[in-house]
């Protein structure tokens, strides 16, 4: 365990989501997953994406699929994910 070890904020749908991708993507987001919640500044590793409603952070899982997420608090070190899926369920 690292001394910013972030927690998440997931939907409530969030297995549902992950159960829908094919197993080389979900193996794929655990990795991704750990790789946020193991950096000082998780935000570095996504794209900005601005929509209507607000803004957030996505990350390419592969070609297809993505995670989108934000930091809810540096201070108590919450990452709060949005969806993960392909392109148009994430956006």
């Amino acid at each position: 365990m690292t001394d910013w070890e972030w927690t998440f904020v997931k939907p409530k749908d969030f297995r549902e989501q992950v159960l829908r991708l094919p197993p080389p993507v979900r193996r794929n987001l655990t990795s991704v997953m750990t790789l946020l919640s193991e950096s000082p500044n998780p935000l570095v590793y996504g794209r900005k994406k601005t929509t209507k409603y607000g803004e957030f952070y996505a990350l390419k899982l592969d070609n297809t699929y993505c995670l989108s997420y934000t930091v809810q608090s540096f201070k108590e070190k919450k990452i709060v994910i949005y969806r993960v899926g392909d392109h148009n369920f994430v956006y």
